[in-house]
């Protein structure tokens, strides 16, 4: 027995037998060797087809799987075809050959031997019974593999033997499947073609058929090499690891590549930008990896869930990284989970809740206290959140980035004042819709809009709009005036008249103008009101409008008593002037006695006159 070059394995010279053989000059291999990454296995496997009869004019013919170990190593397992009738030994191990079997030339018999390292001539294995290889076109599976560093052999997955080798892997080394004509004196026996099908490599834990093979036309150490190998090698059809070796096949060059088997990995990701190539080399290990977190933007991002697989060799799980071996066509899914972040605060006490959210899950959020003093004095009191929940613990659905903040309520003081600036005691106000005392707590998060006052028994409309941050008095103008009244004489002197007030509600008040002339009535809340003014019988109404002031002008006793000075004085005037005018007429030219009836009328003319007596 003897290795390969390049340390791969030659056949079993199965001529071990009673009677003597031929010298040993030409020993003819050719078949596949696999690629690269079929190295670092636990074992190998082929299937060979059973042809017989087989015209061998010299040596043995044999078809096997086997490789080279680590150590140097070596072990194959196939079937042989002998060229002669006889016994042959079996069962043989460093200690010896323990058996013999009969077998007949051209009949197929399963064997299977080993070679430790540094030891490439002593036989050791087992041969099988005759025509143990079956029948003509039959198909058979060889193997073996490692349990440790012992290794097992295997026929159509039953044990056959074992062996201790001192190591359980390969190394760098890969599988052979090779037809061989052993120790024959030349090239002129023909080698009916024989299929090989499926050379596996046995590699995570299950025999996996080699990704490439390549074509090997070779001699075993110690050959002749002056004839050409006349045995090739070729694929079948389409088949992918099919071949055959035989007589009239090609002989191509050792690098010739028979077939490369690939798969695709699909993957499917909606982030993460993972993506995969067309095609893997066969059974060759992929890692698959993806990230944990995709930040899509400042606050929303793509959490990794896992991956979900269809196909042999798929992995479903939520590793972010894991390793495929390509053993079929793989679909690999991303699972992604998309999540918000949500922050929730508040201006005082501790707000907890804040964190990234999945999609339609919920958010719970509390709040650590509920109320404090401002300033010692203004109460701050918790009053909802901003997402309209109303409880210092409450919860919220999430269908999106979210900011949910406290809304706090502030103390605050309405102050009501009059047209002129002036404060007035208000008891109520209307503040969105609500009545509030005058000390109400604000939302902070609206606009209070303060609509109305109660004031002195009527509701007066009010139109001032606050937006509240911070405790504070605020200010509320409402439409309530002073009512002046002014009473004078014809002359501008002022009179004490009565005034009677008829306001807008219904209610009256009367009072007197006083020795002033002057009567004003505060913060009347009504916007206007009729005044009724009498004075010595006199009366004369007054409409008061906005505060507005009204002025009544009478005629008192005292313009009565100067009317009459006024009017004596003018008569006396006039009387004055008169006589004045009648003197003057005296004072004029003598004349001559007038007659008796003359004076008689004369006299007669003055008292009608009342200006003479008798």
């Amino acid at each position: 027995m003897r290795k390969f070059e390049f340390l791969f394995a030659v056949a079993t010279l199965l001529v071990i037998m009673s009677g003597s053989v031929a010298n040993a000059e030409y020993w003819f291999q050719s078949g596949v060797r696999a690629g690269s990454s079929a190295a670092y296995n636990n074992g190998a496997s082929v299937q060979i087809e059973t042809v017989i009869p087989q015209s061998i004019a010299s040596g043995s013919m044999a078809f096997w799987v086997g490789e080279t170990l680590s150590n140097g190593a070596f072990l194959q397992i196939g079937y042989t075809i002998p060229n002669e009738t006889g016994n042959i030994t079996t069962d043989c191990t460093r200690s010896g050959c323990s058996n013999s079997t009969f077998v007949h030339a051209g009949h197929a018999e399963w064997f299977y031997e080993y070679f430790p390292p540094g030891n490439n001539d002593t036989f050791f294995g087992s041969t099988g019974p005759d025509g143990s290889a079956g029948t003509n076109g039959t198909f058979n599976t060889y193997a073996f593999y490692s349990l440790g560093s012992t290794w097992y052999f295997q026929v159509n997955n039953q044990t056959v033997g074992s062996a201790d080798l001192g190591t359980a892997s390969s190394n760098i080394y890969t599988p052979l499947a090779i037809a061989e004509i052993a120790n024959t004196s030349g090239a002129g026996t023909i080698m009916k073609p024989v299929l090989f099908a499926n050379l596996s490599a046995y590699q995570y834990d299950k025999f996996l058929p080699v990704s490439r093979g390549y074509a090997t036309i070779n001699y075993g150490v110690g050959s002749l090499t002056n004839i050409p190998n006349p045995y090739g090698v070729q694929e079948i059809g389409t088949r992918t690891n099919y071949f055959e070796v035989g007589s009239g096949l090609p002989t191509s060059a050792n690098t010739t590549q028979l077939w490369e088997l690939g798969y695709r990995l699909t993957i499917n990701s909606v982030y993460g930008n993972i993506s995969s190539k067309n095609t893997y080399v066969a059974y060759s290990p992929q890692q698959l990896s993806a990230p944990a977190v995709v930040n899509l933007t400042g606050d929303t991002r793509a959490v990794f869930l896992g991956w979900s697989g269809t196909g042999l060799g798929y992995y479903s799980g939520n590793k972010t990284t894991v390793q495929l071996l390509m053993t079929a066509n793989i679909t690999e899914t991303a699972k992604w989970q998309i999540q918000y972040l949500v922050n929730v605060s508040s201006p005082y006490g501790v707000a907890s809740g804040s964190g990234w959210y999945a999609n339609g899950s919920r958010v719970y959020y509390s709040i650590s206290n509920t109320s404090f003093l401002r300033n010692g004095v203004q109460e701050v009191r918790f009053l909802k959140w901003s997402s309209g929940a109303t409880g210092t613990n409450s919860s919220s659905a999430v269908s999106g980035p979210a900011n949910i903040t406290a809304v706090w309520a502030y103390g605050s003081t309405l102050l009501g004042t009059n047209a002129y600036g002036q404060s007035i005691n208000v008891s109520r106000y209307l503040i969105n819709g609500q009545q509030f005392n005058s000390t109400p707590l604000l939302d902070t998060s609206v606009s209070s809009s303060i609509t109305g006052a109660y004031y002195k028994g009527v509701w007066l409309n009010a139109g001032t709009v606050v937006t509240q941050n911070s405790p504070a008095a605020i200010e509320v103008p409402l439409p309530v005036y002073n009512v002046t009244i002014k009473t004078t004489d014809l002359f501008g002197f002022p009179i004490n008249a009565s005034v009677s007030l008829l306001f807008k509600n219904g209610t009256t008040e009367s009072a007197y103008s006083g020795s002033g002339g002057l009567l004003v009535i505060p913060n009347v809340p009504y916007g206007y009101a009729n005044a009724t003014v009498e004075y010595l019988g006199m009366q004369e109404s007054e409409a008061e409008n906005g505060g507005k002031p009204a002025s009544t002008i009478f005629i008192s006793l005292l313009n009565i008593v100067e009317f009459v000075i006024i009017a004596a004085i003018f008569i006396y005037v006039a009387d004055r002037s008169i006589k004045k005018e009648l003197g003057k007429g005296s004072q004029g030219p003598k004349s001559k006695p007038q007659s008796a009836s003359h004076e008689k009328r004369r006299q007669a003319q003055q008292q009608k006159r009342g200006l003479w007596s008798p």
